[in-house]
């Protein structure tokens, strides 16, 4: 079995795949700034011996690399890191502020990039691993979001190119998960009503909103070795949403 790293854990799809790796009998660092709920979510599991709590602020960098000496120094290496750290608030140009906006780029895209760049050199000393980015559809259609969550999420785009040929030839598959309308504390921010989910649900071809079982099912398919040719990849999940042009 594997270490797995999966920060911003304590909830949403990061909880989500946080438990159905340590319920695959995987030992599973849990990172998260909210550590009231991470030790909540660690104590009412029925795997807590596969989980492992750490504290990470992922906009600090010293937060971030402290927490990644902490993870190694307990495991010896982590195989797989997940980046699921975001947050998101629908607003347009003339809404969002110069205090949002940093706050967003902060915990989206440097959160993702001090989290690679803390990891990513255990991984290359090993010449193996996966990094996996929790990114969102929305930075294809523009949509679904806010302009600065679009923002960041295209820049998660660009940092896993950038990373394609640097991290591959050291072993280590690096892919975006994007998915769009999954049921979680974000959707529910997003789309408040019972009649604005299923206002979005009948845009969904397959006529059902995403589950977090999707989304991690997937990150454990594409983070096993026998997916290493799944490399540089953006993996579009939403029901077949985005490519009827909606």
């Amino acid at each position: 079995m594997d270490n797995v790293l999966v920060i911003g854990g304590a909830a949403g799809i990061g909880r989500e795949i946080a438990l159905d790796f340590a319920k695959k009998g995987h030992q599973v660092a849990v990172a998260d700034i909210d550590r009231t709920t991470l030790n909540t979510m660690i104590q009412q599991s029925s795997v807590e011996q596969n989980l492992h709590a750490f504290d990470v602020d992922v906009s600090s960098w010293e937060s971030v690399s402290a927490m990644a000496r902490q993870v190694i120094e307990k495991f010896g290496h982590v195989h797989t890191l997940v980046f699921s750290a975001g947050i998101t608030k629908r607003l347009g140009l003339e809404e969002v502020d110069w205090a949002l906006w940093k706050k967003t780029m902060a915990i989206n895209l440097h959160g993702l990039f001090y989290s690679i760049k803390a990891i990513s050199p255990y991984m290359m000393a090993r010449k193996e691993g996966s990094i996996v980015i929790i990114g969102s559809g929305s930075a294809i259609t523009g949509s679904g979001g806010g302009i600065q969550y679009y923002a960041s999420k295209g820049g998660a785009f660009g940092l896993m190119r950038s990373l394609v040929k640097e991290l591959g030839s050291y072993g280590i598959n690096v892919n975006v998960i994007a998915p769009r309308v999954i049921q979680s504390q974000m959707l529910d921010a997003l789309y408040p009503t019972a009649e604005s989910k299923q206002a979005i649900m009948n845009e969904i071809p397959i006529g059902r909103l995403g589950k977090p079982s999707d989304i991690s099912e997937l990150v454990q398919y594409v983070s096993a070795k026998q997916a290493k040719y799944i490399h540089g990849q953006i993996l579009v999940l939403d029901g077949g949403r985005t490519y009827q042009g909606k």
